[in-house]
């Protein structure tokens, strides 16, 4: 008969050992808040004793030791040959800010791919990209940098190096390695030739395997002003009579990535002053503002739009920004505090300033509380500049620009007799693509008593605008159509970012 074991063996017990939150974070090499996020994010098993974290060695022993398991089976040849097109940066312009996991990277081939995600890191923050995305095809792993908002082809990667890639992006941002099958969404810290900037990361499972997109955020973001944004005179007195309003509902309307947030952003910069108290509720908050409190939404936590909304009504606020007015329970709150005293900015998804008029009203907002606190609507594009490095006079299609001045004309503006249409020819600066930076085009609606009149009995889009037109206003058309005059951006990339936004 087997003796039936007593105790443990030396093994066991020392993967037993409970360690504080700051003997793991030392064991696994990261910061304290680094090790907090994980906690929080429930990827590193933790249980309190009393109000203190402990840990289990074991556990993290199981975690440091987790690698990416498709690594084994990159060529690192392959790998090599895409740093030379990429031009790797050197050990000084690049590092990650916060420490990955303890013992990372270890093989030849985790060392190829940590140089591979550091490269393509690098290379979108030179080119001033907005987003890094990493899409798995049948045959190849498709590496795009969204630049000035479009989308642009820098690599190929054999389909081989695609699973590790992800993996290895997954290790740095702090997500699950082992979690193929359901979204993540984590971030890490980057700094480029001593300039630091967020990486947040969201990874998607599709039917050719996992696709990962990466945003970069400025952590020492500046806020542009009225004048750098492209934003016409007339557009900028009527934004600020708006922002001085003593109470009521500002909108800022928009597709995702026009450009509301930093509208937003730029108008409160103008306001906030030390004796007016502000709040913002973003989800997430992408940039660091200094005067105002900014709450990040949590919803897992009860942290929602709304619940957040009625909670600083406490806390006596002058101003409040809700970052997406989406829903009625999050409009009506909106409402309730513009019309009790506090003056509210907000975004929403619409393609023009009537046509936002028309959503709040579909979403079932009261139209008599619509007309008693809204006090301007705002539309905003971003078109691609015109690089200067490479432009040359234009001459666009007749048929398209006639086309394109009837619309700017019933906006508002009459193109001149002799414009100046400039196009880019392609050069070093703006990569063969003739486009570099980018400007705004907005549309402002400021509110009186017929406007007003006409929200309160549903008027129809089209004549929402059309009044407005005849009162000063021009429409994200006219705006385009000057700016494409004035050499700005062209007549066709005017165009492309203004389909959609007649009424």
């Amino acid at each position: 008969m087997p003796r039936k074991k007593v105790g443990k063996s030396v093994e066991e017990a020392a993967g037993q050992e409970l360690l504080s939150l700051d003997q793991a974070a030392a064991a696994l090499k990261v910061s304290r808040s680094t090790l907090t996020r994980w906690l929080s994010e429930g990827r590193v098993k933790g249980f309190k004793v009393g109000r203190q974290w402990r840990f289990k060695q074991a556990d993290l022993n199981k975690f440091s030791q987790m690698a990416h398991p498709s690594a084994a089976a990159v060529n690192v040849s392959e790998v090599e040959a895409v740093l030379e097109q990429l031009s790797a940066p050197g050990e000084r312009e690049f590092e990650f800010v916060d420490p990955v996991l303890a013992g990372y990277p270890t093989t030849e081939e985790e060392k190829a791919l940590d140089r591979l995600f550091v490269a393509l890191a690098y290379r979108a923050s030179e080119a001033n990209a907005s987003d890094i995305h990493v899409d798995g095809e049948r045959d190849a792993s498709v590496v795009r940098l969204r630049i000035d908002g479009v989308l642009q082809e820098v690599a190929r990667l054999p389909i081989s190096v695609h699973r590790a890639l992800v993996a290895c992006v997954k290790l740095h941002s702090g997500l699950a390695v082992d979690q193929t099958q359901v979204n993540q969404d984590g971030r890490t810290r980057i700094r480029v030739k001593g300039d630091e900037r967020d990486l947040r990361v969201t990874t998607m499972p599709s039917i050719l395997g996992e696709t990962v997109v990466m945003r970069l955020l400025a952590r020492d973001y500046e806020v542009p002003d009225f004048d750098r944004m492209g934003m016409m005179p007339e557009d900028q007195e009527r934004y600020l009579r708006a922002l001085r309003a003593p109470c009521g509902l500002l909108i800022v309307s928009g597709p995702t990535g026009s450009g509301k947030t930093t509208v937003i952003y730029s108008g409160l910069e103008r306001i906030v002053a030390p004796h007016i108290k502000a709040y913002s509720i973003e989800d997430p908050v992408e940039f660091s503002l200094r005067g105002i409190t900014q709450i990040p939404v949590v919803r897992k936590t009860g942290m929602t739009f709304e619940h957040i909304l009625q909670s600083l009504m406490r806390a006596d606020p002058d101003v409040i920004m809700v970052g997406g007015m989406d829903s009625q329970v999050v409009g009506e709150k909106c409402l309730q505090a513009a019309i009790t005293g506090h003056l509210v900015l907000s975004t929403l998804h619409a393609q023009t300033t009537a046509a936002a008029i028309t959503r709040m009203l579909e979403i079932g907002l009261e139209p008599f509380m619509l007309a008693e606190t809204l006090v301007a609507v705002m539309a905003v594009r971003l078109a691609r500049r015109v690089c200067q490095h490479c432009a040359e006079p234009d001459e666009p299609a007749f048929s398209a620009l006639s086309l394109f001045a009837e619309r700017a004309r019933a906006g508002g503006y009459t193109l001149p007799s002799k414009p100046r249409f400039l196009r880019g020819q392609g050069c070093e600066q703006c990569s063969g693509y003739g486009y570099r930076g980018r400007t705004g085009l907005f549309e402002v609606m400021e509110m009186d008593p017929e406007l007003c009149q006409m929200v309160l009995e549903r008027a129809p889009a089209k004549a929402i605008q059309e009044a407005a037109v005849k009162k000063g206003m021009t429409t994200l058309v006219a705006d385009g159509m000057r700016k494409a005059a004035e050499g700005i951006t062209t007549v066709v990339e005017a165009m492309r970012v203004t389909q959609g936004a007649d009424v």
